[in-house]
């Protein structure tokens, strides 16, 4: 995944922000940006100044990284078109090649910075900062976009968690989604950072995407999943009209720990040799989606769920398989789908024990 971290601690917003403990505060960027890179995720900042939370954060992502080997960039630096003007982090770049890249904005303004990274990430994490934190942080929450702010260091991040609080809906959350926004206003702590982590969808409860055709089954699935697993992804309720859907597939694709194949009769088919002959299929793109994840996260992490009776290809036989009827929360699917997510948790804490 992709981490945006912003935010920042400055003397002059004190008073109209409630900053407070500037030191504690430069102590937890460093730590969140070495827990992102633990993970195995990248960081997306806008700047290298000590006092954001972006450029500490990518400090400790740089520490974090001498003990990595990647061989692909890990650190996104977004910043202004500026000809003549100084990379960030020119130092370290010179140390070690090939962790930043650049993502450059024809922009004049450093809120417009801000607000690309937002559009960027896969996640954010809010840490401190003033108006342009505040505004990134509220267009991630209305596009209903993995969000952690930590208030522990008053700040915008304070303030979108009152906010968050007291109209939930209105910003995109779901009554339940918020019950870890009072923890994250406490004295910052390995609590709180785990906290963040898992508010952000970056570690804790499975992420699953719903692979789908064109039937609304797909509407209650997800309804059923989120009240057992962290995030679910459905493709078309993801709001980015800047990529490709292949690109947009493989990015969100990449972030979940499996995925479920609705396979439903939305098609017919059958063999050029017998015209006559035709049998329920699912869409074309079922398939491919299937395939991508068998090929690229293994086939244990993907599971199909078919509805009646429904023409399956024969290279597909190995694939985890349940049946439904009428609706996939019922009794006997509701059963295969826990049992699912019960192994990919599993797995997962026997990654973070090893």
């Amino acid at each position: 995944m992709r981490i945006a971290v912003l935010g920042s601690w400055r003397a002059e917003d004190v008073t109209n922000w409630g900053l407070c403990e500037e030191k504690a505060f430069a102590q937890a960027c460093k730590q969140v940006g070495r827990e992102v890179i633990a993970r195995g995720h990248s960081l997306i900042v806008g700047t290298d100044s000590l006092h954001t939370a972006d450029g500490l954060a990518a400090q400790g992502a740089f520490e974090a990284l001498a003990n990595v080997d990647s061989d692909r960039p890990r650190i996104t630096v977004v910043r202004l078109d500026e000809p003549g003007g100084t990379r960030p982090f020119d130092a370290a770049r010179r140390e070690r090649a090939g962790v930043f890249v650049d993502h450059l904005v024809d922009a004049a303004s450093m809120a417009v910075v801000k607000l690309v990274q937002a559009q960027l990430a896969d996640a954010l994490m809010l840490i401190g900062g003033a108006e342009k934190t505040e505004q990134a942080g509220l267009i991630a929450a209305f596009g209903k976009r993995p969000l952690a702010c930590i208030g522990s260091f008053g700040g915008a991040a304070a303030a979108l968690n009152k906010r968050f609080l007291k109209s939930p809906t209105t910003w995109g959350y779901e009554s339940w989604e918020t019950k870890r926004l009072d923890q994250l206003q406490e004295p910052f702590s390995d609590l709180v950072l785990r906290a963040a982590l898992e508010q952000a969808w970056i570690e804790g409860a499975p992420k699953l995407m719903i692979i789908h055709g064109r039937s609304t089954d797909r509407d209650v699935l997800k309804e059923y999943l989120l009240q057992h697993v962290g995030r679910v992804i459905v493709l078309a309720d993801e709001i980015d009209t800047t990529q490709p859907i292949p690109i947009k597939f493989e990015r969100f694709a990449s972030s979940v720990d499996g995925a479920i194949a609705l396979v439903t009769p939305d098609d017919v088919g059958g063999l050029a040799a017998a015209p006559g002959i035709v049998v329920p299929r699912a869409r074309e793109n079922v398939w491919l989606e299937v395939g991508w994840f068998w090929g690229r996260r293994r086939r244990a992490n993907v599971m199909l769920l078919t509805k009646g009776e429904v023409n399956i290809p024969s290279d597909l036989g190995g694939v985890e398989k349940y049946e439904y009827t009428t609706s996939p929360d019922e009794a006997q699917a509701a059963a295969t789908i826990q049992k699912f997510i019960a192994r990919l948790r599993a797995a997962s804490e026997a990654a973070e024990v090893a």
